[in-house]
């Protein structure tokens, strides 16, 4: 008998040991800022939802900089798009220019707009937005080159009070709300600024999710904004955006639950996405426009006539280039002009005819020579370049093709007059004006693009940009359409590409935008 006592004790001592431990192991605490994957289970009650806590997206291109101010790269802006916001901004679900910060507005002439901010908006820093920081913001913006031709279409801002505001522009601009919608004017803190070194002042915006860590080349976290007024507070804790140059390492990343998505899968991989009963594959037709840009302005070079410009439009199969650089995943595009923009009028532009590119070639005596051509190294431009190089070589035209990083592109596309051709893509908001303006216009602030410099081309955009009856609109938009695609040329626009992400069938949130900015605000994935 004594001895079941003793087995029952010990019994006992070892299950009192067993809760010691359990109850010590959930109080440690926990890393700031744990690595990306480490903590996925959220401690819920029993009966609530249960949310991942960490939801990790893959994305290929580097994320370098948090300011809004300072890049229009694809990967920054997904990111400081979860971070901070814009006076207005495309609704995704309804496609339609909506407010975000601004409440209200009125256009009381083309160049005459009222605005109205939302109340109670708060900023990461505690403080409430106003109409001083929409000033600070286009004040510093004026100084910056992504968005210094925003604001160079202000003549006057009149604050009324700290809720309303008007503008006055230099000419009028019927859609002027979507000027607002521009992700490098993403509203900043005028206090954070005042307060703050600025590369912490930067990190300061209104949205749902706040900067927390950066490691170059790794990856970029967020943390939640529990006191967000603008937007519910999101139910996933921490969301990272992990640097994976690779399409292959992104997809088995994803199959073995490393992260919840990925950002441009390969299309070699596109059935293994579909396949498979835990994941999916979620596509959008693009608006950016790929293209085959050339320097106008560079006299000392067959480039600058447009009859050569025309002649490779003639010359290159759209198709066969589509499927070098996409597999087949784009549309193929007639027109300079972005399919779902406003005022799209779907012409036939220069269609393929390589008999007919023979025979301007020989005219022009361009048999023979030499062409170089620069851009960027990412792999849908890399194949696009290579299969215009090849195509050329059958009209006996040598194209030297120089590859670079996005930003050393950049960079030789403002600075380098000799530059002869280049492979690019342009990605516009939905109105008009923006698809013209910026790469085309002399005084857009991206016509180096093509260095185009055509004033009766300017003044039909100013035109246009201010035409208030919608009939007379639609026929200049026409006629810029048709006058860039098949005579002046300073582009061969080759596809509208399908954009794509793969992602764990369970996460919701993820909403993939036209213009490239897509969406991860409201990201989360319940844990069944």
């Amino acid at each position: 008998m004594k001895n079941v006592y003793i087995k029952i004790l010990i019994c006992l001592l070892l299950v009192t040991l067993l809760f010691t431990g359990c109850s010590d192991t959930n109080n440690k605490p926990a890393d700031t800022t744990p690595e990306p994957g480490k903590e996925t289970t959220p401690e819920q009650l029993s009966g609530e939802t249960k949310y991942k806590k960490e939801i990790i997206i893959a994305i290929a291109d580097e994320f370098t900089t948090i300011d809004p101010m300072e890049t229009t790269a694809e990967s920054n802006q997904i990111v400081q798009d979860c971070t901070h916001d814009l006076l207005t901004d495309t609704n995704l679900l309804t496609m339609q220019n909506e407010g975000e910060l601004v409440d209200s507005w009125e256009m009381v002439a083309p160049d005459h707009w009222k605005f109205k901010l939302k109340e109670n908006v708060k900023f990461h820093d505690g403080t409430i937005l106003n109409v001083d920081d929409v000033i600070f913001t286009f004040e510093r913006g004026a100084q910056k080159s992504t968005t210094s031709a925003y604001v160079a279409k202000i003549k006057e801002f009149k604050k009324i009070d700290d809720l309303n505001f008007e503008v006055i522009l230099n000419s009028g601009d019927v859609d002027f709300n979507y000027v607002f919608a521009a992700n490098s004017l993403a509203i900043l803190s005028k206090e954070a600024f005042e307060s703050m070194p600025e590369e912490e002042a930067v990190k300061i915006g209104t949205g749902p999710w706040k900067f927390e860590k950066f490691v170059p080349g790794d990856y970029v976290s967020l943390v939640r904004f529990e006191e967000c007024t603008l937007y519910d507070v999101p139910n996933t804790e921490r969301l990272v955006f992990r640097m994976i140059p690779e399409a292959s390492s992104r997809m088995i990343a994803l199959e073995n639950g490393e992260v919840d998505a990925i950002m441009s899968p390969s299309p070699t991989d596109y059935n293994r996405l579909t396949e498979n009963a835990k994941l999916k594959l979620v596509t959008e037709t693009g608006r950016g426009q790929h293209f085959l840009g050339f320097n106008c302005s560079n006299t000392d070079s067959i480039v600058s006539n447009p009859e050569f410009r025309k002649a490779v439009a003639y010359a290159v199969n759209k198709e066969e280039m589509i499927i070098a650089a996409w597999d087949g995943y784009a549309q193929i595009s007639t027109s300079i002009m972005s399919r779902d923009m406003d005022y799209y009028v779907d012409i036939d532009g220069i269609p393929y005819d390589p008999e007919k590119a023979k025979t301007m070639f020989k005219e022009l005596n361009a048999e023979g020579i030499n062409i170089n051509l620069i851009t960027s190294d990412a792999t849908h431009r890399v194949k696009m370049a290579e299969n215009f190089q090849a195509q050329m070589s059958r009209y006996g035209i040598t194209v030297n093709v120089e590859f670079m990083q996005q930003a050393a592109l950049i960079e030789r596309l403002q600075t380098n007059k000799s530059t002869e051709a280049f492979v690019l893509s342009w990605t516009p908001g939905k109105n008009a004006d923006y698809m013209y303006r910026n790469p085309i216009h002399s005084q857009g602030g991206r016509s180096f693009y093509a260095s185009l410099n055509n004033s009766e081309i300017d003044d039909l955009i100013d035109k246009a940009a201010g035409e208030a009856d919608k009939t007379k609109r639609a026929e200049l938009y026409e006629e810029l359409q048709v006058r860039l695609t098949t005579e002046l040329v300073p582009w061969v626009p080759i596809a509208q590409a399908t954009l794509t992400m793969g992602a764990d069938n369970d996460v919701t949130g993820l909403l993939l935008h036209p213009g490239l900015v897509h969406q991860f605000k409201a990201a989360e994935k319940i844990i069944k």
